[in-house]
């Protein structure tokens, strides 16, 4: 091989590293500017504040060690605010709706949408805007999306901006009362006027020293395992007027207070007290509830 021939082979050679490098380095640029191909970007396990902004309402979720607050003085659900983060995760653009300022209000990606601010440290991870949910047919959906500090608007396929909750109470701890029947050894019933015993005896359930009807205990104990509530109230200024103590087999306690007006409070949950007749029902029997009018 001549000295020319080698010459234009190192110059070829040259010229097509040049564009390597080029297409490297700037090429992917290019292409963020006419599609972005992800929208969410974070860790997870980093995220150490979340903050949900929209017309009607603010809420600001804080990581303080491994523990969630709401609005700084809640404790937070923790399954609530990761599935949370995971839903968000699910936001993959599919195509690009418009380009214009002009559309923003048409797809509810400006004041009227949903803006979820994402921070890792002090850093903001992302910032993204959710707007309009709609329905593609029958089983397709999506939902309208923008970056705040971009014009675009897109489509995210497969996206639903309903499961991201609005409203400090989404994320609040809302366990009233969680009990398994083959855990509980007895449940003691304290009212103003009087006072019995559900207890597991030998031959059976005993409700007051009387044999209690089977179905009616597995229906008491089979509404107990989930007592959930997000009608929280932020203060009650009354003694307790009757509770209900569960006794576990394994020596501990779980009592439930009724304060009147069905507020109420947990030992499970001692940070939060609810007004809630649903569930306040579902704690508080009388000796009635249990015994066939048979028995008694």
């Amino acid at each position: 091989m001549n000295g020319k021939k080698l010459s234009r082979l190192l110059i070829l050679l040259a010229v097509l590293v040049g564009v390597f490098l080029v297409v490297k380095f700037t090429g992917n640029k290019g292409r963020s500017k006419s599609f972005r191909s992800e929208l969410v970007e974070f860790d997870a396990e980093n995220v150490s504040k979340i903050e949900l902004l929209s017309i009607t309402d603010t809420t600001v979720l804080t990581k303080e060690e491994s523990q969630w607050k709401v609005d700084g003085k809640y404790f937070a659900d923790k399954s609530s605010v990761t599935a949370m983060l995971e839903n968000l995760k699910r936001i993959k653009p599919s195509r690009i709706a418009s380009r214009k300022e002009d559309s923003w209000k048409d797809y509810q990606v400006d004041d009227a949408g949903l803006r979820v601010v994402v921070y890792e440290g002090g850093d903001k991870a992302t910032d993204i805007i959710l707007g309009r949910f709609q329905m593609e047919g029958q089983r397709s959906y999506s939902s309208y999306v923008r970056l705040a500090e971009d014009n675009d608007t897109y489509v995210a396929k497969d996206f639903m901006k309903m499961s991201i909750s609005q409203g400090s109470e989404a994320y609040r701890d809302d366990d009233v009362l969680r009990v398994d029947k083959d855990s509980v050894q007895s449940v003691s019933f304290s009212y103003p006027d009087s006072a019995f015993v559900l207890e597991e005896g030998v031959s059976g359930w005993e409700a007051g020293g009387m044999i209690a009807d089977s179905a009616a205990v597995a229906k008491y104990f089979q509404g107990l395992k989930f007592v959930n509530s997000r009608k929280f109230i932020d203060e009650i200024n009354t003694p307790a007027q009757f509770d209900a103590t569960f006794n576990l087999k394994n020596g501990e306690q779980v009592i439930v207070s009724n304060y009147g007006y069905d507020q109420i409070s947990s030992s499970t949950n001692e940070n939060e007290q609810w007004q809630d007749p649903a569930a306040a029902k579902k704690v508080f029997k009388g000796p009635s509830y249990f015994v066939p009018l048979s028995e008694q």
